[in-house]
């Protein structure tokens, strides 16, 4: 699926987008990596952690993610791959169709680890009409860590 803010312009958000933002399932990640031709590697920090691999092709880097994890403010959110499929939206890009993970999945990851500036920036960038019963599935889902 494609997620940040290429996947926020395409719904008509503001931001202008500097990569491509690509999330897979984890048991799809080494195949997508291979497909891109890149190694994935963990990567953590400011309470994010996921499996990652950067790769620029054609003058475009391509940022793939699987298994994104979120901690901050005494919570934990972990991936929820089949909701994120069950909520996405599909657009249509140069007759292709292209899978956008749901514009509200930055929005809860933001709250969970207590971005407030990223959460700020998110909703003054705008894009389609938000639905509260993914943020409130997805915010119910986060557990407490100490």
């Amino acid at each position: 699926m494609l997620g940040g803010s290429s996947a926020r312009a395409l719904e008509g958000a503001s931001p202008r987008p500097r990569d491509l933002d690509v999330e897979v399932a984890a048991e799809h990640a080494g195949r997508a990596a291979r497909a891109l031709g890149c190694s994935l590697g963990a990567d953590a920090g400011r309470g994010w952690s996921s499996v990652r691999a950067i790769r620029t092709l054609r003058g475009v880097e391509i940022d793939l993610s699987a298994g994104i994890v979120v901690t901050g403010l005494g919570w934990r959110l972990d991936p929820d791959e089949a909701l994120s499929a069950e909520w996405s939206r599909t657009v249509v890009v140069g007759g292709d169709p292209v899978v956008l993970v749901p514009p509200e999945e930055a929005l809860v990851r933001a709250l969970v680890a207590g971005d407030w500036a990223r959460l700020s920036k998110l909703v003054a960038a705008g894009g389609p009409p938000r639905r509260p019963a993914y943020m409130v599935r997805r915010l119910a889902a986060a557990r407490a860590v100490r």
